[in-house]
This record gives C-alpha cells, structure tokens and sequence, in this order.
C-alpha cells in the first residue's frame, strides 16, 4: 500500500458501527493518524452527530487543523480553527422551505404506497429527519440500535421499492441509500463525488495522494458516488479493517 497524505473516511460503518461513537483504540489511532496526515470524514449526518461519534472521542494530541468534516454526504464542509476554537463553516449548500416540505411530503405518500408497514412500537428516534441540506429517512428511526437495523432491509429491497414511489422528486433532488435502513435526499448533484471534489478544491490537496475509505463502495452504496472523482478507494468491512489501513498508511510514512 502507498503512502497516503489525505485519508477521507465515511462514518457508520467504516470508522465506527451505525451512530456509535469511535471505540477508544480507532480514537487514539485516528488522532494520531492527524499528527501526520489529512483526515476527512464524509457521512450523511449533520456536523452535531460528528461531534458525538469522533470529534468529542479524539485524543489530546490529535491536530484538529488536519482533520475536516464534511456533514450531509458533503453539502457542508467544516474547518477547525484554532484561534476562535470553533469548527467553522467553508459552505453549505441548504434547501429552501419549500423544498424540504416537498421532500418530507412525498416520503410520508411513498411509505404509505408500499407494501411494507412499519409499526410505531419499532421506530425508535426521528424517522424522517430535516437535516437542512439533507433529508434523511431512517426506516426504524435515527436511535435505533444497529442489530435491529441490519435486520431490517440488509438486500435492500424494501428502500428501493420506496424510492420507486419517489420519482416525482427526480427533476430536483437525488436520492440515495443512506446508512442500513435510511434513505437520503440533497439537492441534484450533491453526493460523495460533489463532497470529495469540492473538499480537495477548497483544500488544494492532491487527488493523487488521497484515498477513500468506505464500507458501500458498491453500486447504489452510499459510497460509490466517490469512485467518480477518480480517487483511489479501499473498501472496509468495518472499524477493525480501517485501524489496519490507517495502522499500514502511517507504517508507509515512516
């Protein structure tokens, strides 16, 4: 494996289970990671849910100007500076009222068509989630446990058939597989490819020594979207097989 200056990560699933904070080994592994490297991570969750899943579990010595977040499948990117302390915002690119009423509307009509039923007594948190320049449709609800969710839809044909009944909204908006049981919507074009480009333009970091890391680098994943950028990829199996690209990426460096 070559040594790699930038490593962009998503989340559930590649650096951690679904909504769970990294585990103590992955935080200290990836704190070290940003002594040493650029570290992104792309995911479909707003900035707050980053905060509790990585940045709030990093180490002392981690060097948070190295590390960027990219909330919403990168509509937004966020920098730390280490002046005022705060994670500032580089761009978000948010939907109108009008359009997150569109979008929340026909979720709820396209749940309703399929033949499915999910039972109030089995959604646990927010099932459709306003996430400003995402909405987000998590079938079980955002708190559900992941054993729960990686039984529900694991082939995927229940979203799918969803997101049959979603066509109305194709002239404006892309939707996609979320995490396991989640479905999200952005604006057209704003994806990991859109996310991916956008961070190393703002960055100027060079595509070349960058690498993706994702666990759905997969037709319709939710990370195929960055293979299109041209970036170099690996694909995960989880938190244990990316502490090994990470351990073998700093291991090239030395």
């Amino acid at each position: 494996m070559k040594h790699y200056k930038t490593l962009i990560f998503d989340l559930d699933g590649t650096l951690s289970i679904s909504k769970a904070p990294l585990s103590s080994e992955m935080a200290e592994i990836f704190s070290k990671a940003s002594q040493i490297c650029n570290l992104a991570v792309i995911t479909g969750g707003m900035f707050n849910q980053i905060e509790k899943q990585v940045i709030g579990h990093l180490t002392s010595d981690a060097v948070l100007s190295n590390i960027f977040i990219l909330p919403t499948s990168g509509s937004e990117m966020r920098l730390y500076n280490s002046e005022s302390k705060e994670w500032e915002v580089v761009y978000s690119e948010k939907l109108s009222d009008e359009q997150t009423t569109r979008i929340i509307a026909a979720l709820k009509n396209a749940l309703e068509k399929s033949s499915f039923k999910i039972g109030e007594d089995e959604i646990l948190g927010e099932q459709i989630e306003d996430r400003e320049s995402q909405i987000t449709f998590s079938a079980l609800g955002q708190k559900q446990n992941p054993e729960s969710k990686a039984a529900w839809d694991p082939d995927g044909v229940k979203r799918r058939e969803m997101m049959g009944n979603l066509t109305d909204l194709e002239d404006e908006f892309d939707v996609k597989f979320g995490g396991s049981t989640s479905i999200d919507i952005t604006l057209k074009g704003i994806d990991k490819e859109f996310g991916v480009n956008e961070f190393l333009k703002q960055t100027g970091f060079d595509i070349r020594d960058s690498l993706f890391v994702g666990d759905k680098i997969i037709p319709c994943g939710n990370d195929w979207a960055a293979t299109k950028t041209g970036i170099d990829t690996r694909s995960t199996t989880g938190p244990d097989e990316t502490m090994h690209i990470i351990v073998d990426n700093l291991k090239n460096h030395q």
